[in-house]
């Protein structure tokens, strides 16, 4: 798969000290990279068309079995972002559920991923970060009470981009009471995957990262919208600009989660257009735009000032 490149234009939104000073209306991009080539869904899609009595999108879904290339969406990804002079965060999957024929789960937690060290994928992890995206973990899905497992893939992220992952997203958004701890132990600064697997919102009400303890060294950033959970719902814009005017009432940072090979408008009819359609709205409201790995970091930096001494922390 070939990189094209794109000019670095300064990411002019990108203004973490900005959103950092005082409360402010703060919106976070990113990006799970489940899936970068299309394989079964061919068959799975055309069923769910033909069952729904979409007969077009069923047909579609036959005539596009060997357009395998149809979810390698990067490039369209970065020419919406960088034309705004936006960036955001990519958390990148290396899974290793293993494949038993005889359990249906497996078929969908194994089978069609990617490996992070074919050259393709492992050039536009650089070729990302190198433009100044931030790249992440996506935890695969059996890492979050694994903690061999996650450090593993940690490295292997970081042994591609010569540099230290501090953010993850576990897939699934799968956690357990000790899912965070391992995270900090192994050197990541913030969990984003405390949201809602089945709707969008503000999960227990928090509108900005919160510590995990006094310790103010690793944080939890809510996750408030994700593409498939919004794109459900009778009436997605309706929906999505209630959380927006909540976010700039609130003052939150919202952050979207939109997998990368759903940008592809024929096989997923609207999602591109309705996050372009935010983004949009969210510019003309003021907001300031962050990639969440510097915006913790400053957070971070923020409790551990001396001027932050007896400071709460502002989550609520």
């Amino acid at each position: 798969m070939t990189v094209i490149p794109f000019p670095c234009i300064p990411a002019y939104r990108i203004n973490v000290q900005e959103a950092l000073s005082e409360p402010r209306f703060t919106v976070a991009l990113s990006h799970d990279v489940d899936r970068v080539h299309k394989s079964f869904q061919s068959a799975t899609h055309f069923l769910k068309y033909l069952r729904n009595g979409c007969l077009r999108q069923a047909l579609y879904q036959l005539r596009s079995v060997t357009r395998s290339e149809r979810y390698w969406c990067f490039d369209k990804i970065r020419r919406i972002e960088i034309s705004r002079g936006l960036r955001s965060t990519f958390y990148f999957l290396n899974e290793s559920y293993p494949f038993n024929p005889m359990k249906l789960e497996s078929w969908r937690l194994a089978l069609g991923y990617y490996d992070i060290f074919r050259p393709a994928v492992a050039g536009m992890i650089r070729q990302l970060d190198s433009e100044g995206f931030e790249i992440g973990l996506h935890g695969s899905y059996r890492s979050y009470c694994d903690r061999d497992l996650l450090q593993k893939e940690k490295r292997d992220l970081e042994a591609i981009l010569g540099h230290s992952v501090t953010g993850i997203r576990q897939h699934y958004l799968n956690l357990s009471a000790e899912t965070w701890m391992i995270q900090r132990d192994l050197g990541f600064l913030y969990d984003t995957s405390f949201g809602y697997r089945d709707g969008i919102g503000f999960k227990c009400g928090f509108f900005r990262p919160f510590p995990l303890d006094d310790r103010n060294d690793f944080f939890i950033v809510p996750l408030s919208m994700m593409d498939c959970c919004l794109m459900r719902q009778p009436d997605p814009w309706s929906r999505a600009s209630e959380l927006i005017d909540l976010a700039e009432t609130k003052k939150a940072l919202l952050v979207l989660n939109w997998h990368q090979q759903i940008f592809d408008e024929r096989e997923f009819p609207g999602y591109c257009s309705m996050y372009e359609r935010i983004i949009d709205e969210c510019i003309s409201r003021g907001a300031v735009f962050v990639t969440l790995g510097a915006y913790v970091a400053g957070y971070a930096a923020l409790m551990h000032s001396p001027s932050a001494t007896g400071r709460e922390s502002p989550s609520l």
